[in-house]
């Protein structure tokens, strides 16, 4: 799972550790970016670099927040703020990254499928917007980066991972989301079916070793034993590492008669930013992150949204009111944007939701535990896919997540979603 690119916190005033510092980050020129924001100016004063995640939320990239002074043609100086996110020094995470070609994903969503997406409601006068603008530096320094505008400056900001998102919350995301996928489909019909690496994405048989190290169970499995009236549900999944991998290769196989949505694949707070009115209102939800995108069910981004980061009284009481909820918001995009297909029908997405319950045992048992845990040091990538850290201790043994799972894994053994063996 990766973080929030403009996350709000204390750490976003503090320099960066000089360890933090790329080499090629005093070569990068933001003229473009700057004219892209402001217009035409007289020159660039100064880059300064700043933290953009504080520690026990950065999983995977580096984070840096740029501050850019700036003089204008009548001698007056202008402050702007972009985010940049880039490959990490850690050796490690950079050949993951790059054997996944995750940046390269998300490039190309930010620069030529999200405003396809935009363009697609605009000329059917419904302006959007789904993500933060995205700036290329002036020249290419052989790096993979992500520069985007910086929603802090325009008063975003996450909401509390650790309470989750109430109905509110979860209802105007829900809406950005299905308009998401409306565009997502639509788009499939403007402009021919999405490549390779998001039909396929990381799910596939080349990446095998990788999605049996990062989906391991034994840290979970091993703390499930301990757990009261868990008894039945831990025989149930005490093998799955043995079949878990397999299971994930066939479900996320893209299967063309049924409804396709590009998923978000990594749809959680951290990723979700609201603009809110003096009233506490919500004014605007935008998405970061886009580098996981799958296209297949929308099932996937349903259950990681809502499993991962609804309010934990709304995940197993509200599941079908919420699914309902965007079902509605989905039909109501597909209309306007004149989807030429058989619109879908909510028992096919129930079905759909049946039918992948593998992705809903994933949420909770991967994705949940590291939402709930609070800020930690030892939060990062490589102790996530080891089993004997302190990390993956600390996250199975959190007693919040363990009072959530008691309510949760009941429910989802009671749909059937824990029959994928």
């Amino acid at each position: 799972m990766s973080e929030a690119t403009n996350g709000h916190d204390e750490a976003t005033a503090k320099p960066v550790p000089a360890s933090n510092v790329p080499e090629w980050l005093s070569k990068i020129t933001l003229e473009k970016a700057v004219q892209a924001q402001i217009g035409d100016f007289e020159k660039i004063i100064a880059v300064t670099p700043q933290q953009g995640s504080s520690e026990g939320e950065n999983y995977s990239s580096l984070f840096l927040r740029l501050l850019v002074d700036v003089e204008l043609f009548d001698h007056s100086t202008k402050s702007l703020s972009f985010v940049l996110k880039a490959q990490p020094n850690n050796d490690v995470m950079a050949a993951i990254l790059g054997k996944l070609k995750l940046f390269q994903k998300e490039e190309l969503m930010y620069h030529s499928i999200l405003p396809k997406f935009e363009q697609l409601y605009a000329d059917a006068g419904k302006p959007i917007q789904f993500a933060p603008k995205a700036f290329k530096v002036d020249r290419d320094l052989g790096v993979d980066y992500i520069l985007l505008e910086d929603l802090q400056k325009k008063n975003f900001k996450n909401a509390n991972r650790l309470a989750g998102l109430d109905l509110n919350h979860m209802q105007r995301v829900l809406e950005k989301l299905a308009a998401f996928h409306a565009a997502s489909a639509c788009y499939v019909e403007h402009h021919g079916f999405f490549g390779e690496e998001f039909v396929v994405g990381v799910f596939s048989e080349s990446n095998r070793q990788l999605l049996q190290e990062f989906n391991a169970s034994g840290a979970f499995l091993a703390q499930l034993k301990k757990w009261k009236n868990a008894q039945k549900i831990y025989e149930k999944l005490a093998d799955s590492d043995n079949y878990l991998v397999d299971r994930l290769l066939q479900d996320q196989q893209f299967n063309a008669r049924e409804f396709n949505v590009l998923n978000h694949g990594d749809c959680w707070a951290n990723n979700i930013m609201f603009q809110h009115d003096a009233f506490g209102t919500i004014k605007e939800t935008l998405f970061v992150d886009f580098q996981v995108g799958k296209y297949g069910s929308p099932a996937n981004d349903l259950y990681y949204l809502i499993l991962s980061s609804a309010a934990p009284e709304l995940k197993a009481a509200k599941f079908d009111y919420l699914v309902r909820f965007y079902f509605d918001n989905l039909i109501e995009n597909l209309k306007l944007l004149q989807y030429h297909r058989p619109l879908p029908k909510l028992k096919n997405l129930h079905a759909a939701l049946f039918r992948n319950g593998l992705a809903a045992y994933m949420v909770v048992s991967k994705v949940l535990p590291v939402v709930m845990l609070e800020k930690t040091n030892n939060a990062n990538l490589e102790s996530y896919m080891n089993d004997e850290s302190k990390m993956k201790v600390a996250m199975f043994t959190n007693p919040k997540y363990v009072q959530v799972m008691t309510e949760l894994l009941p429910w989802l053994d009671n749909r059937g979603l824990l029959d994928w063996k």
